[in-house]
């Protein structure tokens, strides 16, 4: 751990950039001609790579358009979002010690509290752990946690450099690079038994698996008209739960597509 070892390829850079790029195309309306203007030209490589994926064509107004393709691509990138926040978020803070959930508290405290709470040094982040332990490759997870941070804030100048710059993606490599290895959650036990990391992360994804279906289900009894959530767990987009994640072993499909 701390030791410089996970190498995003540069194929693979291009598929998580081109997914930004596609899902702007798609879900924001963002227009972008064959002649990029302005910072756009930094794009240009992107759709390079698009169009050799056959993600996007020149449509009869010489602008980049969505094939099915394409289409395709952005509805894997938003279910692989949608998966991550419902069944994987919830490892971001967990007590290995005594074996309880920051998110156990979510609904008992507001925003900033909450932030408070999740940085308490007594939690440690199992997000890359789990990825690994399912055979998930671990750079969507940090991918799709960039997402959701707006770390790719494409409203910014300069995202488009930001978004080919190998210091963004060194970012991605530097927090797994750093993140618990499965290995290191083994202890040996008060009566002298060799528990494995392995054995721990079992129990850690079955636990979060039940704690996630108890707190959308406590969710769906207090969100009425007349009652204000303090603090969002899922929205109605991501209200999907799947009882097959109770298995630790347990993998989507859609983790392998693309």
């Amino acid at each position: 751990m701390g030791s410089r070892h996970f190498i995003i390829t540069e194929d693979q850079r291009k598929e998580y950039a081109v997914g930004v790029l596609l899902d702007l195309i798609k879900n924001q309306d963002r227009e972008f001609p064959v002649a990029l203007e302005g910072g756009d030209r930094d794009l240009e490589p992107l759709f390079i790579h698009a169009l050799a994926k056959g993600y996007v064509e020149i449509d009869e107004d010489n602008k980049y358009s969505l094939t099915v393709p394409g289409l395709e691509k952005v509805e894997n990138l938003m279910q692989r979002y949608e998966e991550y926040l419902a069944h994987f978020d919830v490892y971001c803070a967990v007590d290995t010690e005594d074996g309880c959930f920051a998110f156990e508290k979510i609904f008992e405290l507001d925003d900033e509290d909450w932030e408070d709470f999740l940085s308490d040094e007594r939690f440690v982040d199992l997000r890359i752990a789990v990825a690994w332990f399912k055979q998930i490759n671990p750079a969507d997870f940090v991918f799709l946690s960039f997402l959701k941070e707006n770390r790719f804030d494409t409203g910014r100048s300069g995202w488009q450099f930001d978004l080919l710059s190998g210091l963004l993606w060194g970012e991605v490599e530097k927090v797994i690079d750093n993140a618990i290895e499965v290995g290191k959650l083994g202890y040996v036990s008060e009566d002298g038994q060799e528990i494995s990391g392995e054995m721990v992360l079992q129990d850690v994804i079955t636990q979060g698996a039940k704690l996630n279906a108890e707190l959308h289900a406590k969710e769906d009894d207090l969100h009425t008209e007349d009652h204000e959530l303090r603090n969002d767990f899922h929205d109605e987009n991501r209200y999907v739960v799947y009882e097959s994640y109770y298995d630790p072993f347990y993998i989507s499909p859609i983790w392998f597509l693309f």
